[in-house]
């Protein structure tokens, strides 16, 4: 019996993605199939609904036309239908069996991701995790267009997604090794801002170092912005500044031999949650269940405690 429809998802999927990337070659590339598989897949499509919705550029890739924009919202939409119906099903079957897109906070990964993938390797050897480093802001357009069921994020980065927090970080400083100001116990940030503050050099990160020394009623100091947190902490090590940081890490020595040491902050600031966002609507996969067993595993715990075992649901909201 036919459904009427005479298109399928995967056309949907390979126009989808060839509108997004602009160029079918690329889009082919990241589909795994071939230019000629995509191309023709498209060109169905638009037969199969009685209109154009690709103008192909010589050697300049593609780009949408008006009814192709039009329907690229609702093509978008019908696929995350789709997943969420799949994620249903893996719920139910409970298996930890396939591929499993999860997104790390760009400055988490460094910190998490290794434990993460061994510790996974050795529970899970049928799960195939996927990882996607991004700031902030791209984590939670990942989650919103289904191209990823986890982050692992902060609560305060988690937007209107739902957040079950891991574990209560508190704010630190990061100092150069032989820097006098950290050798007798924690220290002010009206100390530390007198000399620049280096910080990943997202909007993200700079709106939460701004929070922080207002709710401190400190100033802000001058701001230096680094690429990555390696390169935040290198920076440290030489003397150019200090860094305010929720994650830990156990290695003291930089890339470039420098050497630094955390320590902690006088005035009384508020700790982050650490933990797992996912889309409202969104069941949980049992691949899912399976990552939330592992990365509670791996998340250390901070002065309060793991906040509790995950739930299958992600009930809570994040503020």
């Amino acid at each position: 019996m036919s459904d009427g429809l005479g298109f399928s998802l995967a056309q949907l999927r390979y126009f989808v993605v060839s509108a997004e990337v602009g160029n079918i070659s690329e889009a082919a590339e990241r589909l795994c199939a071939s230019q000629s598989t995509v191309s023709s897949a498209v060109m169905r499509l638009e037969r199969q609904l009685g209109v154009q919705l690709l103008l192909r550029h010589h050697a300049r890739g593609v780009t949408l036309t008006p009814s192709g924009r039009h329907l690229l919202r609702e093509a978008r939409d019908l696929l995350g239908r789709a997943r969420n119906l799949k994620a249903r099903g893996d719920a139910l079957a409970g298996g930890a069996v396939g591929r499993l897109d999860v997104g790390f906070l760009a400055s988490l990964a460094p910190f998490l991701l290794p434990g993460v993938h061994r510790l996974a390797r050795q529970r899970y050897a049928d799960l195939r995790l996927t990882f996607h480093e991004e700031p902030a802001d791209r984590l939670v357009a990942l989650l919103g267009e289904g191209r990823c069921e986890l982050a692992v994020t902060y609560d305060f980065l988690a937007g209107d997604a739902r957040f079950h927090a891991l574990a209560e970080m508190p704010v630190h400083a990061v100092l150069a090794e032989d820097d006098p100001l950290g050798g007798s116990g924690p220290v002010e940030l009206a100390a530390l801002a007198a000399r620049p503050l280096i910080t990943p050099n997202t909007p993200d990160d700079i709106r939460h170092a701004e929070k922080l020394f207002a709710d401190a009623g400190v100033p802000l100091p001058r701001v230096i912005g680094a690429t990555s947190v390696e390169t935040v902490r290198g920076l440290v090590a030489a003397g150019s500044g200090f860094a305010l940081m929720h994650q830990r890490g156990r290695a003291t020595t930089t890339l470039d031999g420098g050497r630094v040491r955390t320590v902690g902050i006088a005035d009384d600031l508020p700790p982050a949650s650490l933990g797992v966002a996912m889309m409202p609507g969104l069941a949980m996969s049992g691949r899912g269940m399976a990552f939330l067993d592992v990365i509670g595993s791996v998340v250390p715990a901070g002065p309060s405690g793991p906040a509790g075992p995950p739930h299958p649901a992600l009930g809570r909201a994040s503020p």
